[in-house]
């Protein structure tokens, strides 16, 4: 009687095991299978990029740009998730348990009729503005607050729908060290408010944003960004503001090896218009930046640039349709002041021509 009880068991035992991976391998199939759960994109992005430095060729080469690999998709209504992983980046780790190369790795949950969402994991920072909002595969000469902000954090957000508008309260990991001293960076945090607006039914919008940076204690680091976009049928402005402070090292920018980290505060405006064609897709954005030197008391230098950008999308395929070519002719040029006013201006001539590519692979 004990061997059939001992048999019966065995038998119960191996059904449970059964069902258990039945529905497990029903989960695996949806998720290899179910376009809305996993989705599988390669983005890259290929130049020709030729650099002319004061009037000297700099650079002719190709270069590789951008390569990502992008795991979006729902779960179930209402829960989201997305890992953006940068493959031409070192995997260098950080104290957030993510390497450097992952852009973003993060759960959102949609709660009380999709009013509120709250997303944790690795996720950009809240900062403001049109520029900082795009794929940095689609900017071809940022400003340098774009170029410099570190902009990507693990933390938890909040955001709140309302009467087409979206309000975010964000905190997030402080440990970039332009933000947080040596001896502080394990415990600092930052926070960030950021207003996503949407006026005249989509005519205006905004994205306006405060973030403070803890840098030690009782010490932050504010700063203040703004967007406004306006829309006119095909035609868009974005106009785009950076102001705050931080610490850098830009000895590369003034020729100095052993200038050190300085306190600084810097500002960016950029100002771009673009008009839609169909396939053809030209704009033309200028850009300011200005960096003041604290410990100076002066301003190191102050950098404008423009840029004529045509990008052609020829396909409509689905599979295609986000494959682009671009070219691009920028201008920057950097007028050293303050300690560095004996440096002759900086003028730089680049020409870009490429190919661009968001697919999908499952």
């Amino acid at each position: 009687m004990k061997i059939l009880y001992l048999i019966i068991g065995s038998l119960l035992l191996c059904v449970g095991v059964f069902a258990q991976h039945k529905e497990s391998q029903n989960i695996l199939d949806k998720l290899l299978w179910d376009d809305k759960m996993l989705n599988l994109m390669l983005d890259t992005r290929v130049d020709f990029q030729t650099i002319f430095d004061n009037g000297s060729l700099d650079e002719a080469s190709f270069e590789g740009q951008t390569l990502k690999l992008w795991i979006v998709g729902e779960v179930v209504p209402g829960i989201r998730y997305r890992v953006r992983q940068r493959l031409n980046k070192p995997q260098t780790p950080l104290r957030e348990g993510y390497s450097a190369a992952t852009d973003q790795a993060w759960l959102a949950f949609d709660v009380g009729g999709e009013k509120w969402t709250f997303t944790v994991g690795k996720q950009s920072v809240q900062f403001g503005t049109f520029e900082y909002d795009y794929n940095p595969a689609d900017i071809y000469q940022g400003t340098m607050a774009f170029n410099d902000l570190d902009a990507y954090k693990t933390g938890v957000n909040v955001a709140y729908k309302f009467l087409g508008q979206v309000m975010n309260l964000q905190l997030v990991n402080s440990d970039a060290p332009q933000f947080a001293s040596e001896e502080y960076k394990k415990k600092a945090l930052a926070m960030n408010i950021l207003w996503e607006g949407d006026l005249l039914r989509g005519v205006i919008k905004t994205r306006c944003a405060y973030g403070a940076f803890q840098h030690e204690k009782t010490k932050f680091y504010n700063w203040l960004t703004a967007g406004l976009q306006v829309n006119a049928h095909k035609f868009t402005t974005e106009l785009d503001y950076y102001l705050g402070p931080r610490d850098m090292d830009y000895g590369s920018v003034v020729g100095i090896d052993n200038l050190g980290t300085r306190s600084v505060r810097d500002q960016s405006l950029s100002l771009n218009l673009k008009y839609d064609f169909g396939k053809w897709k030209p704009f033309v954005k200028g850009t300011w930046n200005q960096r003041h030197d604290k410990a100076y008391g002066k301003n190191a230098y102050e950098n404008l640039g423009i840029q004529a950008v045509m990008e052609f999308y020829p396909f409509t395929n689905k599979l295609i349709k986000d494959l682009r070519f671009h070219a691009v002719y920028a201008y920057s040029n950097t007028n050293f002041e303050g300690e560095f006013n004996g440096k002759s201006n900086d003028d730089t001539h680049t020409i870009l021509v490429g190919t661009r590519w968001l697919f999908k692979v499952k």
